[in-house]
């Protein structure tokens, strides 16, 4: 008996070429169901003079009114009022070449997901977070260089990673968000986070609150809580923002604090003056409050480009050493109980 004498299957190559097309169209590659995506981004580059204690100091900063970046964002229409939709976006220092946000590609933002004109959208990946939106809808500025509570507030929570974020349509006035962030520890709920927030618009006016918990350590709960409102007159715009902070570690360590910010914004044609104040009550410890002041102008070039100028000028009490941060990065060391003051001067281009 003669053994059967077996090959392996091999694909002929021109049954694969004509394959090919069938598999393409499955994936969702196709030409004609495939949306091009848009390349977008902004690059902020100034000089920055700074004094927090340690001598003066000139430095060339990057994304100091505006995080640099560059990314694709686009949707896929599916009929019925839905749309998937996508963002990658990466941030990176001018200055440096280096990518911003820890190294990360997409440190920014990657997320995907699904809008629809009736239900909201629903969205996956790492994200702002529901109560950085908050902070930034009423700040005005948008929670950058110049904002009281940019010096003021926890960077950790600005941005989750592992989340999952809805948006709802407007009704009557009133819109909501929802954000669900996972820890992924096995057999642990450190890490996790839950942050809902709600609006209302009317004409002219807006208000929001928004409420953030984190289980930050198997002993340590976070609380952070703000509420803030926003009216624009036409020839000035004027806002006001709370800001809360809670946690159970000692006092010594606590990051416990109350935090206020009051802004306005003139525009002077195409230009525009922008302003701020605020204040930060540290609960923990005595002698740990902080006030700061700011003011900024800018000038338009064109449509895409602009130069600005600002200072701000941070009072700390004997046991604070609140810095100028900018919109993208970390402020300068500050030695406690030292005042820090910045005058910045720089350009912004998006393209």
């Amino acid at each position: 008996m003669h053994p059967v004498r077996t090959r392996p299957f091999q694909l002929p190559l021109a049954h694969a070429w004509r394959t090919l097309p069938v598999f393409v169209s499955l994936l969702g590659l196709g030409a004609a169901s495939h949306a091009e995506p848009t390349l977008y981004g902004l690059i902020d580059v100034g000089l920055a003079s700074t004094d927090a204690g340690l001598g003066r100091l000139t430095s060339l900063d990057s994304g100091v009114v505006l995080g640099s970046r560059f990314g694709l964002r686009g949707d896929e229409d599916l009929g019925g009022g839905s749309k998937a939709v996508y963002t990658l976006e990466n941030g990176f220092n001018v200055d440096t070449g280096a990518q911003g946000q820890g190294g990360l590609l997409f440190g920014r933002q990657a997320f995907v997901g699904f809008t629809n004109d009736s239900y909201g959208r629903i969205t996956m990946g790492r994200h702002y977070s529901v109560f950085h939106t908050t902070l930034a809808t009423y700040s005005l500025g948008g929670l950058v260089w110049g904002n009281a509570l940019n010096y003021f507030r926890d960077g950790s929570i600005l941005r989750l990673d592992n989340s999952i974020r809805y948006e709802s349509p407007q009704f009557y006035g009133f819109s909501s968000k929802l954000m669900v962030a996972l820890g992924e520890q096995a057999g642990s709920s450190v890490g996790n986070v839950f942050n809902p927030s709600i609006d209302y618009r009317n004409g002219a006016f807006q208000a929001g609150a928004s409420t953030l918990q984190r289980r930050k350590l198997a002993g340590n709960d976070e609380r952070f809580n703000t509420l803030g409102a926003s009216y624009d007159a036409g020839w000035i715009k004027l806002a006001a923002l709370a800001y809360t902070q809670r946690d159970q570690l000692p006092a010594a360590t606590s990051l416990a604090r109350n935090a206020f910010e009051l802004s306005a914004t003139l525009p002077v044609g195409t230009n525009a003056v922008w302003l701020s104040y605020g204040q930060d009550h540290g609960k923990a410890r005595a002698q740990s409050d902080a006030s700061a002041f700011s003011a900024r102008y800018d000038y338009t070039l064109s449509k895409r480009t602009r130069l600005y100028a600002g200072y701000s000028l941070i009072h700390n009490q004997a046991n604070a050493n609140f810095s100028i941060n900018s919109a993208s990065n970390a402020g300068p060391t500050v030695t406690l109980g030292h005042n820090v003051n910045q005058a910045v001067l720089g350009m912004l281009h998006s393209f």
